[in-house]
């Protein structure tokens, strides 16, 4: 009976002793889950996309034929970005999916209050935009609207810094 209450109480003492993750980065960590599910579905599903939105924008031409000038030209732009994408899929999906992966990994380590997750992170973050810079270059930001995909890698990576503190192995 002695012994069953020894091991109970090593059991609790090793939970005891264990850090507990903070709150904020207990919520950046899942968000950033949810995040990677998301990301990974639109990266897989991204050749459909491309293929249903070029169908969606010819079809919209061809039933609208007195558009404006400026719509014309933003749905030609739109067009020549699509097929820079459709011309660059293969890595522009490898280095989303390393990213993903990067990320996922990045916040598994800092829920173990790692302090390489931070920096897992940031490469997860930052690989898929550096890799879409590469092949896209400027042309995928034609309007504000565009600037959103950095906006929130940015604040992700700037809310990840501030719990920093809390990563302590």
């Amino acid at each position: 009976m002695n012994t069953t209450d020894a091991s109970t109480d090593l059991l609790n003492f090793t939970e005891e002793n264990k850090p507990k993750i903070p709150q904020g980065l207990n919520v950046l960590t899942i968000l950033t889950f949810i995040g990677c599910a998301f990301g990974l579905l639109v990266t897989i599903a991204t050749p459909f996309i491309m293929k249903f939105s070029l169908g969606m924008m010819d079809k919209a031409t061809s039933m609208n034929p007195d558009m404006g000038q400026k719509e014309l030209t933003d749905m030609e732009n739109a067009k020549k970005l699509m097929a820079l994408t459709q011309q660059h899929m293969g890595p522009l999906i490898i280095l989303g999916l390393l990213g993903i992966v990067a990320c996922f990994i990045g916040a598994l380590w800092m829920r173990k209050l790692k302090k390489d997750g931070f920096w897992v992170y940031v490469a997860g973050q930052i690989i898929p935009i550096a890799g879409s810079m590469i092949f896209l270059g400027t042309a995928q930001y034609q309007d504000w609207k565009s600037y959103f995909g950095l906006i929130i890698p940015l604040v992700f990576i700037v809310l990840y810094s501030m719990q920093r503190k809390h990563l302590v192995r």
